[in-house]
This record gives C-alpha cells, sequence and structure tokens, in this order.
C-alpha cells in the first residue's frame, strides 16, 4: 500500500496554528514541532560553544528556541511566516521575562535582514520548501550571515515512512549542492534524531495503516531522522 505525500505548497502553516487539520479527519491541538523547549540537539550546540553573537532564529514557532538562547546570553531574533506563531512566542516570551526580538518574515528571502547575523539557527524549516525555494533561502542565507558566520540547521532525511511527516525529505547529496560554492564551507553534515510532538490518537492510527511505529522517547516524543548541518560562511 502507498503511503500519502505531504504536499508542502498545501500546508498552510498559519492554520497549523488554530488546529487545523494536518490529514483528512486529523486535526492537532499543536503543530509536531511544538514540543514546549528547545531541541536537545540545539541546546548540545550551545553547550559546546557553538552558537556566537547575535543569533536569527528562522522558522522560529512559538519561540522556545530563541527564548532558551536569549536566557543563554544571546541576542536573539526569531521569525516566522505564521503570525499566530510570531504571537504565541511573544506571549511565551514575555511569560518568561525574556527579551527576545520577534517579527513575521519569509524564510524564502529575509527581507529587511541584511548582512551582520552571526549564527543563525534553524529548525525543521528546509524540508518545507521547493527546490527553487530552497535556493533562495540558501541565498538569502548567503546575504544576511557576517563572514566567518555560522549556521546550524537541523532537516528531515529520506528514511522508511518519511514521506508520512516529511513535506520533502532532504539527502546529504542535496545539501551539498546547495552548500558547497564560493559562500559556504561545510563542517558538519550528520544523520541524528529531532524531538516531535508526540502523534495524536488519529495520526498514531494513521501511521500504523502504513505500518509507521515511531521511536518514542521516555517524555513520548517522537524520535525521527535528520540531517545535522553546520556550515560556515566564509570571507569575501
Amino acid at each position: 500500500m502507498n503511503s500519502p505525500r505531504i504536499d508542502p505548497a498545501a500546508v498552510d502553516y498559519e492554520k497549523l496554528y488554530s488546529g487545523a487539520e494536518v490529514f483528512p479527519g486529523v486535526a492537532v491541538q499543536r503543530p509536531p514541532w511544538d514540543i514546549g523547549r528547545p531541541q536537545s540537539l540545539l541546546v548540545a550546540f550551545e553547550r559546546a560553544g557553538r552558537i556566537t553573537g547575535t543569533v536569527l532564529d528562522i522558522g522560529c514557532g512559538p519561540g522556545d528556541t530563541a527564548i532558551h538562547l536569549a536566557r543563554c546570553g544571546y541576542r536573539v531574533t526569531g521569525v516566522d511566516i505564521a503570525p499566530t506563531a510570531i504571537a504565541h512566542a511573544r506571549e511565551r516570551a514575555d511569560k518568561c521575562g525574556v527579551r527576545v526580538r520577534f517579527e513575521v518574515a519569509d524564510a524564502v528571502h529575509l527581507d529587511g535582514f541584511d548582512g551582520g547575523v552571526d549564527t543563525v539557527v534553524s529548525s525543521a524549516l528546509l524540508h518545507c520548501l521547493d527546490p527553487e525555494q530552497r535556493r533562495a533561502h540558501v541565498a538569502a542565507l548567503s546575504r544576511i550571515v557576517a563572514p566567518e558566520g555560522r549556521l546550524i540547521q537541523f532537516c528531515f532525511t529520506p528514511a522508511d515512512h518519511a514521506e508520512l511527516y516529511a513535506p520533502s525529505p532532504i539527502s546529504e547529496a542535496e545539501i551539498h549542492r546547495l552548500f558547497d560554492g564560493p559562500d559556504w564551507t561545510i563542517t558538519t553534515l550528520r544523520t541524528d534524531r529531532l524531538e516531535v510532538a508526540a502523534p495524536p490518537e488519529q495520526m498514531s492510527k494513521r501511521f500504523a495503516e502504513y505500518g509507521f511505529h515511531p521511536e518514542l522517547d521516555e517524555r513520548g516524543s517522537m524520535l525521527l531522522p535528520v540531517l545535522v548541518l553546520e556550515a560556515h560562511r566564509r570571507k569575501a
């Protein structure tokens, strides 16, 4: 039985923050990437000293990564295409008493952000863009990231049943096509696991119909395979 594929062009990220259906008959209370905390992968990068200077969190969602990094002492801006996500992020930052700038922005072009960002972080974003959008996104990153600045990015990679949860999984070969060039040096590219909110009962049943039984951690979050990319912006 062929499993259905997610059409990235059909995903309305604004509606996902309002309990919209991700599949016919399958609604979510919150987007699957909203786990209420920063990704463990990101926390590990920060503890290893791999985040520096001013930080831009692209596709920040409800803001947990940006809030965590602000608590760590960084000057952080979070951007997302969904206004409701930005509203939620501002509310969470206010409740935490943390100062973070949150703005609505399109990750493809990043208008209004120019050179000078020291570190860009991005989780579960690149696989939501089509090939043309990915190229435009990388061009925008090259424009806004300061020379010797850093990009840390997590994206879903092809795996068994990836079509059930990832709009457009990305291979290592495609990462190299995007970032092997005059602007970037790839310093880390490896496979790891991303924490994703436990699926609602209807979605779990749908997964089971197609023989997909995701691994869960002790909190009940799904652990899904991702590519971990770290790249440095070359000097002009």
